[in-house]
């Protein structure tokens, strides 16, 4: 789609949210790759299939939108509201969801991996497979299945499990890492046991 059309498909489904006639958007299988939508308004919009493929949608307003089935692979989804939004089966591969507002997202199906949920609000979100969001001890922590990011370090889960506060991969991550890890890496642990642990069974159940 074309900056012109997207900027008038824009405007009237901003007149249709202000209840001034216009018209909700409507881009179901809309090929939207690379789009500028930053700060765009597209609250319960349908962009159901739609590709936005390394579209920047920073601060965008998409609660409540239909994105099943979309492509957001490396889309840029930093500060973005997606409360409410339905995300069933969307690529999210490699998508930066940073500070993102997910509560009461449908996440079921979704493909998540390598995604940057750093930060990212899951309260009440449908996922697949467990996700743990912690904050604590001053860095942000999130734990998935197979990585784990603490702060702006992100490895394999079993990297992490082998590493002690005295390891030097610990060490040259910051200055003050190796006594945060001794303080909190028992914690984080058992944390990442847990996701592990839950996600197995969530796979042998299905």
């Amino acid at each position: 789609m074309d900056a012109e059309k997207l900027r008038e498909v824009l405007a009237a489904h901003a007149q249709w949210l202000a209840g001034n006639g216009g018209s909700r958007a409507n881009l179901p299988g809309a090929d939207l790759h690379g789009a500028d939508l930053r700060n765009a308004d597209l609250h319960g919009a349908n962009l159901h299939g739609a590709d936005l493929s390394d579209a920047s949608l920073h601060g965008a307003d998409l609660s409540d939108a239909s994105l099943r089935g979309a492509n957001l692979r490396y889309a840029n989804l930093q500060d973005a509201n997606l409360r409410g939004a339905n995300l069933r089966g969307a690529n999210l591969q490699d998508a930066n969801l940073q500070d993102a507002n997910l509560q009461d997202a449908n996440l079921r199906g979704a493909n998540l991996q390598d995604a940057n949920l750093q930060d990212a609000n899951l309260r009440d979100a449908i996922l697949d497979l467990p996700i743990c969001r912690m904050d604590f001890g001053g860095w942000s922590i999130c734990i998935t299945s197979e990585k784990t990011s603490v702060g702006c370090q992100t490895h394999a889960n079993e990297q992490w499990l082998a590493w002690s506060a005295d390891s030097d991969e610990i060490k040259e991550m910051h200055a003050d890492a190796a006594a945060w890890w001794s303080t909190h890496g028992e914690a984080v642990k058992a944390a990442i046991r847990c996701v592990m642990a839950k996600a197995k069974g969530a796979e042998v159940q299905s």
